[in-house]
């Protein structure tokens, strides 16, 4: 396109949007909505994701041994762990240790006698995982070693972030599919208004030889400019919400080693994810029910 098309389509772009505020009201008020409930998904899952990577290795899977087994079989399952490529971390500690760190708990060394007692403990493995979602799975498969008594994984509340998620996934994207088919339904109501009321000028402009790109583009720009409001009202009002909640879990996870890593992500890092994906879904949906709106109503 030319220098002069291109300001001619944006000035008739802004233009098609003031003849109408009523549907530019109800066009952006309903992208608003479409695009803050995908922002408090994408957020969510984001936050979901960064939590369950945490308390995958926070705290560390336990590995119980049985009391007085041979080193040996002890020492293949610290081999079989270590070549385990699910496995970033190993601590072992052996039946004594365990058993000086029982005495230390209680403080109460004069009761008990090493030769007695040593025997009746565990050697133990602590371990941590690269990929949370496969607890279960090594559970199960190390549960199948020889000498291994028991293996307790601390992932309940890594489970329910994701059932949570995977809900959310669902019911997030139905609602989307439901507010983006509305919202296209809206903006292509308000392109083809605003094509009717400017039917008279079309036609004089096809009369004379404009190209149907020519004619097209401003009211594609008026769909683009409606989506970027949706996109920026819609960021706008999930960014508050979710630093308002950032400030209240950021209070109540202050003190604790574990508690001090599970953070949310920072909210610049969400609201930017935010504002990007709402402006290219807003300006992408606008534009192409613009688009089909004109191609049936007007026949441009």
């Amino acid at each position: 396109m030319k220098r002069y098309e291109i300001r001619y389509a944006v000035k008739q772009g802004f233009v098609n949007l003031l003849r109408h505020p009523l549907l530019l009201f109800s066009s952006v008020t309903t992208l608003t909505i479409m695009l803050f409930l995908l922002s408090t998904f994408v957020s969510f899952s984001l936050n979901a994701s960064h939590l369950a990577e945490i308390l995958g290795q926070q705290p560390p899977i336990e590995i119980m041994m049985e009391p007085g087994i041979d080193q040996e079989i002890i020492d293949d399952l610290a081999i079989d762990l270590n070549a385990n490529p699910l496995v970033i971390e190993i601590n072992s500690y052996s039946a004594k240790e365990n058993f000086n760190d029982f005495k230390e708990s209680i403080d109460k060394d004069e009761i008990f006698n090493e030769e007695n007692y040593i025997a009746n403990f565990p050697a133990t493995f602590n371990v941590r995982l690269d990929d949370p979602v496969q607890a279960e799975a090594f559970r199960e498969d190390i549960m199948q070693k020889d000498g291994v008594f028991s293996v307790h994984l601390e992932h309940e509340l890594m489970s329910f972030l994701e059932k949570a998620q995977t809900t959310l996934y669902t019911v997030g994207i139905a609602v989307f599919v439901i507010l983006a088919v509305v919202s296209s339904l809206v903006v292509a109501n308000m392109t083809r208004v605003a094509a009717l009321s400017r039917s008279n000028e079309i036609n004089i402009m096809k009369y004379i030889g404009a190209t149907d790109r020519y004619v097209r583009i401003p009211f594609m720009i008026e769909g683009a400019i409606a989506g970027i409001m949706g996109a920026l009202f819609g960021t706008l009002i999930s960014g508050f919400l979710y630093s308002y909640i950032f400030r209240v879990v950021d209070q109540s996870t202050s003190t604790g080693a574990l508690a001090t890593q599970l953070k949310l992500l920072p909210t610049s890092q969400i609201v930017g994810i935010m504002l990007v994906l709402n402006i290219v879904t807003g300006v992408v949906l606008c534009v192409i029910a613009s688009s089909f709106s004109l191609k049936r109503h007007v026949k441009v």
